[in-house]
């Protein structure tokens, strides 16, 4: 069946379609429902998910923000490893229903940080951007691990692990060719610590996270 027209309109869920003068929220054909008004509403994913796209949107808002990196370790400590994993980048991959990827946005993961005894170049927490909404961001979300604290040999603490990085933007879908039916998220993990012994430890870094909105 092609499209189906009511009034002369062809019921798209984006579309509205009046009766009398009114909006209708539902459209029924013999007693069975054959059309919804859609409204769009933001999802947000503090863990890697799906979006799906309905067919009536045009664009897709994105914030995206990958994981943070993990803390270095102490100077002195003998172990392993020395400087704290890199966080994980979080990723939204726009694909067709087969799976076919059709585009790919990427929020960067943080750096780890530097065993102690080198300079600190590292950000340790995430600056929530304006704008940006809570949920997903918290006051921890993306942040980078603490390093591995000093010892009573004047040993130097580790340095901490850099926050995630950030992506957003708009993403319009295309209307013909390869168009994309779904949003893989994966949101990135942050990265691992260096468990020296406490009070020495390095903390690891925070997973990132994303927030999606079609537009009509």
């Amino acid at each position: 069946m092609g499209d189906i027209y009511f009034n002369g309109d062809a019921l798209a869920a984006g579309k509205k379609v009046k009766f009398n003068g009114s909006d209708m929220a539902n459209v029924y054909l013999n007693g069975t429902k054959i059309w919804t008004y859609y409204i769009p509403s933001a999802q947000v994913f503090t863990s890697s998910g799906t979006y799906q796209i309905n067919a009536a949107e045009t664009s897709i808002q994105y914030k995206a923000s990958g994981g943070g990196g993990g803390g270095g370790k102490n100077q002195g400590m003998n172990t392993t490893p020395i400087h704290g994993g890199g966080g994980s980048a979080t990723t939204l991959s726009f694909q067709k229903a087969d799976g076919t990827v059709v585009h790919t946005i990427t929020a960067s993961g943080g750096a780890g940080g530097q065993m102690g005894g080198s300079s600190c170049s590292t950000t340790l927490n995430f600056s929530i951007p304006s704008g940006w909404s809570n949920p997903p961001w918290t006051s921890t979300v993306s942040d980078g691990g603490r390093g591995g604290g000093s010892d009573s040999e004047n040993n130097q603490p580790g340095c901490p692990g850099d926050a995630g990085g950030t992506a957003s933007g708009t993403y319009t879908i295309p209307t013909s060719g390869d168009i994309p039916t779904k949003v893989v998220v994966t949101i990135g993990g942050g990265g691992a610590g260096n468990r020296g012994g406490i009070p020495y430890n390095s903390d690891p870094g925070q997973a990132g996270a994303a927030w999606l909105l079609g537009v009509l």
